[in-house]
């Protein structure tokens, strides 16, 4: 159970760090894309680690890691390329492409946690609809101007992070077990 509970702390630690990576890019959106792309690689890598870990973590209703093991080698993938071989000009469809993945995903967490009767079950909903929205407007690259378009991936990202946080807090249930691990 330890192991599990270091997952969710740890899983929530990753999509804090994406959510901080989002608040930079809303908050100095003239850093260089070079210097976006290092940032989000690091962040992506540090992520996809987390969601291949939680793919293993014992959750009693399967929930919120079930599209982890694919999710987290995609996830660190694409930190890969984005560190070795950055690309500013796809930088924001390759990120609206995975965020909004990951969103219609989380749909199905949402749906599934209200038929386990979770009383957040519309917070996930909501947060994945938001997060299908900005992902299919950063994939649409709606801003021709850099900063708007950095503005735009960065409160994608923040939203990609609270989605994915709100679905680590609500949505992951570690079977307690009686004896010293506790």
């Amino acid at each position: 159970m330890r192991f599990s509970k270091t997952i969710q702390r740890a899983f929530a630690a990753a999509s804090i760090a994406f959510m901080g990576a989002g608040a930079c890019l809303l908050l100095w959106p003239d850093r260089p894309l070079a210097t976006i792309c290092a940032l989000l690689g690091a962040v992506s890598v540090f992520y996809g680690g987390m969601k291949l870990l939680g793919y293993f973590a014992e959750d009693l209703y399967q929930l919120a890691f079930q599209f982890d093991l694919a999710a987290g080698l995609l996830t660190i993938l694409v930190g890969c390329l984005l560190l070795l071989r950055p690309r500013p000009a796809v930088l924001p469809v390759a990120v609206g492409a995975f965020i909004l993945v990951d969103s219609i995903l989380r749909f199905q967490t949402a749906i599934d946690a209200k038929r386990f009767g979770m009383e957040k079950w519309w917070a996930l909903m909501a947060a994945a609809a938001l997060g299908s929205v900005l992902g299919a407007a950063l994939l649409l690259t709606i801003f021709e101007e850099p900063q708007a378009m950095t503005r735009l991936l960065g409160l994608t990202l923040l939203i990609d992070g609270g989605e994915n946080l709100l679905a680590c807090l609500y949505a992951v249930k570690v079977p307690r077990q009686a004896g010293p691990e506790e």
